[in-house]
């Protein structure tokens, strides 16, 4: 008996693990896109130390940026429905989502809708301010 219970309550932590890495792995996609192109070369240049071997990444932004977009947006997609599978019933086959899954997709949001609007809406008044193109 003690097995089986051990065995449910792993199988209930599973997919909520799951879903936490997909928005975690979702939101470093973005931020390492966005960091990538912009904002680390500025720092290295700042600190005195090269950037040219980020400059390899800049074409890869935008599928970056798309691949992290459908990673957070499938993330949330499980949320809900999982939320709304142990809301429905009252008794639920696996624990219902951690608080942390709903603070880690949102990060991975913001990360996601940071990198789609840097480089036209931060990063080009950023350069026009600095001196730069």
């Amino acid at each position: 008996m003690t097995d089986e219970l051990v065995r449910q309550s792993t199988a209930a932590k599973a997919p909520d693990a799951g879903l936490a890495v997909l928005g975690t792995a979702g939101g470093v996609t973005a931020l390492f896109s966005a960091a990538a192109c912009c904002v680390l070369p500025l720092v290295f240049a700042a600190l005195g130390l090269g950037a040219g071997g980020l400059a390899a990444f800049v074409p890869y932004h935008w599928p970056l940026t798309i691949a992290s977009a459908v990673a957070v947006a499938v993330g949330w997609l499980l949320y809900v429905r999982k939320r709304r599978a142990c809301a429905e019933g009252a008794e639920c086959a696996s624990a219902p989502p951690r608080r942390a899954t709903l603070v880690l997709l949102s990060i991975a949001t913001a990360a996601v809708a940071l990198s789609a609007v840097w480089p036209g809406f931060i990063e080009q008044p950023l350069m026009r301010l600095l001196g730069g193109a």
